[in-house]
C-alpha cells in the first residue's frame, strides 16, 4: 500500500469514527439531575448524579414553612421527600431521559405564597397547616392549598 493510499484510508477511517461517535454520544447518558420536594413543608433539594454514585451540585431550598418551624419548634420538623425530577443528560447536557415522580398538592404552594401567607397568620395557624401537610390527607391538603392561593392572591 502506497503512503498516499494509507493516508487516504486513515482519513476515511477517522471520519467514519467521528461520525459514529457523534451519532452514539447523544444517546449515552453521562449523568442524571435529581430534584425532590418535601411533602410536609414544600422545601426542595437536588443534586447531579454521575456514574459510580458520585454526586455534585447539591442544592437545598428551605421553604418559609420550614424556616418558621425551625425557629419556633426546631425538633418538630419531619421531612417526607418525593422525587419530582430525574432528568438523564448526555455529554452535551441535553435531556434524554425524563423520570419524574408525582408530588402532592404541596407542589402548588410555592415559597412566595407560603411567605406571604405566613406573614398574615399566627403561629397556631401555621402549625395547623404543617399538621395538615403531615397528615397526608391529599383531598384536604389540595383544598387548603387552593384556599391559601385564593387568600394570598385575591384580586
Amino acid at each position: 500500500m502506497t503512503p498516499q493510499r494509507r493516508t487516504k484510508c486513515w482519513l476515511i477511517t477517522a471520519a467514519v469514527a467521528v461520525v459514529v461517535v457523534a451519532g452514539v454520544l447523544p444517546a449515552v447518558q453521562v449523568c442524571r439531575d435529581w430534584a425532590y420536594i418535601c411533602e410536609n413543608t414544600g422545601s426542595r433539594k437536588g443534586y447531579r448524579q454521575w456514574p459510580f454514585g458520585l454526586k455534585t451540585g447539591e442544592w437545598y431550598e428551605s421553604s418559609p414553612l420550614e424556616q418558621f418551624l425551625q425557629s419556633q419548634e426546631p425538633g418538630a420538623l419531619v421531612h417526607r421527600w418525593t422525587n419530582y425530577a430525574g432528568t438523564g443528560r448526555n455529554l452535551w447536557g441535553g435531556a434524554m431521559l425524563l423520570g419524574h415522580g408525582r408530588p402532592g398538592a404541596v407542589w402548588g404552594l410555592d415559597h412566595e405564597t407560603q411567605r406571604r401567607w405566613i406573614e398574615r397568620h399566627d403561629a397556631t395557624e401555621v402549625r395547623e397547616l404543617y399538621e395538615l401537610l403531615v397528615s397526608d390527607d391529599e383531598a384536604q391538603i389540595e383544598k387548603r392549598v387552593h384556599e391559601i392561593g385564593q387568600e394570598v392572591y385575591k384580586h
